[in-house]
């Protein structure tokens, strides 16, 4: 058996306390955070030199909102599961999510468990 490999995810959230919290939520349950992005334009550079598992995007960001870079990201590694980490997404039209390559909405008013435990269900699934 080989090593095993551990989740790696990026963070894109033009919060800078958002991305605080996150890190310390994933880095608490055993994932690497391989990297950070303040908004979607920054995650295009940073996700094909880190080849992260997940990708937990912010939805409304200056530059580049995340249901562009998604689209983008996931024609870039079509591997990587995209989590949308939003106040917003039940405004969001299913058919938007779906073209964007989006795998799961997690609400910003959920709690973080709920976001790992979408993150590390994807991750098994992808790793299936």
């Amino acid at each position: 058996m080989g090593p095993v490999s551990r989740n790696c995810v990026l963070l894109v959230d033009d919060s800078s306390e958002v991305r605080i919290s996150l890190r310390q939520l994933f880095e608490h349950s055993g994932w690497v955070v391989c990297g950070e992005a303040a908004n979607g334009r920054e995650s295009l550079e940073i996700a094909p030199k880190v080849n992260p598992t997940i990708i937990v995007l912010d939805l409304a960001m200056p530059e580049m909102n995340g249901l562009i870079a998604g689209k983008i990201l996931k024609g870039m590694l079509p591997n990587v599961q995209l989590i949308l980490f939003t106040l917003y997404g039940n405004l969001v039209p299913a058919q938007d999510l779906l073209t964007s390559g989006i795998s799961a909405v997690v609400s910003k008013t959920d709690s973080g468990t709920k976001l790992l435990s979408v993150a590390e269900k994807l991750a098994k699934s992808s790793a299936a």
